[in-house]
C-alpha cells in the first residue's frame, strides 16, 4: 500500500521504520503527427462548425425581426393608403341610419379585400376605442365587445404601428384557430371627423418563418462555405510545419546520437590512455619502490614504504576516475562488471564492497541500466553519510521483476523526518527516488538510527535478454 509503515522483523527488536511507496507510472508517449494533423483538422471543423451554427440561429433571429417589421409597416402602409381612405363617419358613429353603415361597411370591405388579396392578410378588423369590432372581414365579430390589451390602447392613442404573435385562445381570436400561427399587427387610424379607431391585420407566421430560413440559409452556406474555405486554405499550411517539425526532430535525434557517440569514444580514449600511460607508470614506480624499501634497511625504507603506498592509493583512484569516466555498460560487459564500476567509489573510500549478482540476468536492457544507476546512487549515499565499513549488493529475479538490493553497516537515519520533507538535504533521497520513477517500478526502504540502511528497488524485467 502507499504510504504504508509497519516493522521489518528480520531486525529484531530495533525499530527499522520500513517505507513503501508505489511509484509506478506509465511511460511517456510521443503523439504522432498524424494525430496531431488530426485534431488540428477536428478542432478547425469544430470550430467552424460553433461559429457557423451561432451565427445561423442570429441570422434566423435578425431575420424573425425584419419579417416583423416588415409586417409593422405593411399595415402601417395599408392603413394609411387604403383604409383611412375608405373610411366614413358612418362606420364608428352609432347613431348614424342602417343604410349608412352599409354603405360604409361596403365600401370598407372593398378596399380591404384588394389589400388582404395581395398582401397574403387572413383576417382584418377595425377596433373602436371601448374593444367593440366595428368591422371585419369576418361578420360573426362584428358589433361584438372584448378588453383591448395595453398596447392596443397605446397604439391608439400613440399613433404608432406594430406587430406580436397572436394569441390564438383568445376570444376575439376565436375564429383564426386552425390557420397555423398568426402575426397581428395593428396602427390608429381616423375616420373623417377625426375619431381614432384601431386596425388590426393578421399575417400567416409561415411567412415570416420562411423569410428567416432564406435568411439562415444564405447566411450558412456563407459562413460553412468560408470555414471550409478556411481548412482547405489552413491544412497545407499545418501539414508543412508538421512535417518541418517532424524533419527537425529527426535531425535533432541524429545529432544527439553523433554528439553521444562522439562522447563515448573521447571517453573510451581518454580511458586508454589513463590506463596505458600514466596508471602503469605510477603503478609501476609503487613497485620499485616497495620492492626498494624492503631491501634498503633503516629509516629510508619506511619512507619509500610510504611513498609506495600513497602511489598505490593514487592507482586505486585513478582506476576510479576511469570507471567513472569509461564505466562498464550492462549490455556489453555484464552486469557484474557494470555493478563493479558502480561500486568502484564505495571501494575507493576504504568500504568492504560485496557483490552477489548471478552470471546471468535475464532483464531487458532499461532494467539493467536502472539496476546500475540505482546502486551508483545508493553506494555514494553510503560513502557520503552511513559512515559504514561494508556495504552488499545482492540482485535476484523475483517473478517478472529485477529486484536490487543495497545494504551498508552504518549509523543509518530517521526515515520518517527524511521522507516527510525534502528540504532535508538528502539529496540523493530523491534521486533514488526519481530512479524508480524514471524505471516505473517501486523502492523499499529499512532504516532507523544505529541500525543500518536498506534500500530496495523493484523494477519491470522486461524482455528478457540474458547478461
Amino acid at each position: 500500500m502507499p504510504g504504508r509503515r509497519t516493522l521489518d522483523s528480520e531486525y529484531g527488536d530495533d525499530a527499522v521504520l520500513v517505507v513503501r511507496r508505489d511509484l509506478r507510472r506509465r511511460p511517456a508517449r510521443s503523439v504522432p503527427w498524424r494525430r496531431v494533423l488530426v485534431g488540428v483538422v477536428l478542432a478547425a471543423l469544430l470550430g467552424g462548425a460553433a461559429v457557423a451554427t451561432v451565427g445561423t440561429l442570429v441570422s434566423q433571429r435578425t431575420a424573425e425581426g425584419f419579417a416583423v417589421a416588415d409586417a409593422t409597416d405593411d399595415t402601417a402602409a395599408v392603413a394609411r393608403a387604403v383604409v383611412e381612405p375608405a373610411l366614413l363617419d358612418a362606420v364608428a358613429d352609432p347613431g348614424a341610419s342602417a343604410a349608412d353603415r352599409r354603405a360604409a361597411a361596403d365600401r370598407l370591405d372593398r378596399a380591404v379585400r384588394a389589400v388582404t388579396a395581395a398582401t397574403g392578410a387572413v383576417r382584418v378588423k377595425l377596433w373602436a376605442a371601448d374593444g367593440t369590432v366595428l368591422w371585419s372581414d369576418e361578420p360573426r365579430l362584428v358589433g361584438q365587445r372584448f378588453a383591448l390589451s395595453e398596447d392596443d390602447l397605446e397604439a391608439l392613442e400613440s399613433d404608432r404601428s406594430d406587430a406580436e404573435v397572436s394569441d390564438l385562445t383568445a376570444p376575439e381570436n376565436r375564429y383564426e384557430r386552425g390557420q397555423g400561427p398568426l402575426l397581428e399587427a395593428y396602427q390608429a387610424v381616423h375616420v373623417p371627423s377625426g375619431d381614432a379607431l384601431l386596425l388590426e391585420v393578421y399575417y400567416p407566421y409561415d411567412a415570416v418563418l420562411g423569410s428567416a430560413a432564406s435568411l439562415r440559409s444564405a447566411f450558412a452556406t456563407l459562413a460553412f462555405g468560408t470555414v471550409g474555405v478556411g481548412i482547405a486554405l489552413l491544412l497545407p499550411v499545418v501539414l508543412w510545419l508538421l512535417l518541418r517539425l517532424r524533419s527537425g526532430q529527426h535531425d535533432r535525434e541524429r545529432l544527439l546520437v553523433r554528439a553521444l557517440d562522439a562522447e563515448t569514444a573521447e571517453r573510451r580514449r581518454l580511458a586508454a590512455d589513463l590506463h596505458d600511460g600514466p596508471v602503469q607508470d605510477i603503478a609501476g614506480l609503487a613497485l620499485g619502490l616497495g620492492a626498494a624499501a624492503r631491501s634498503m634497511p633503516g629509516p629510508g625504507a619506511t619512507v619509500l614504504e610510504e611513498s609506495a603506498t600513497t602511489l598505490r592509493s593514487a592507482v586505486s583512484a585513478l582506476r576510479s576516475s576511469m570507471s567513472a569516466i569509461q564505466p562498464a555498460a550492462p549490455d556489453r560487459d555484464g552486469l557484474r562488471a557494470a555493478l563493479d564500476d558502480a561500486t568502484a567509489r564505495g571501494r575507493a573510500a576504504g568500504l568492504a564492497v560485496r557483490l552477489d549478482v548471478p552470471a546471468t540476468v535475464s532483464a531487458a536492457p532499461p532494467a539493467l541500466l536502472a539496476a546500475v544507476r540505482f546502486v551508483r546512487e545508493a553506494v555514494a549515499n553510503a560513502v557520503r553519510h552511513a559512515r559504514a565499513t561494508t556495504v552488499r549488493v545482492r540482485v535476484d529475479r523475483r517473478d517478472d521483476e529485477l529486484v536490487v538490493r543495497v545494504s551498508d553497516d552504518g549509523v543509518g537515519f530517521d526515515a520518517e523526518a527524511v521522507l516527510r520533507s525534502r528540504r532535508s538535504g538528502h539529496l540523493g533521497t530523491t534521486l533514488l527516488r526519481q530512479i524508480a520513477e524514471d524505471a516505473d517500478g517501486s523502492l523499499l526502504l529499512r532504516t532507523a538510527p544505529g541500525a543500518g540502511t536498506t534500500w530496495e528497488l523493484a523494477v519491470p524485467a522486461g524482455r528478457e535478454s540474458g547478461w
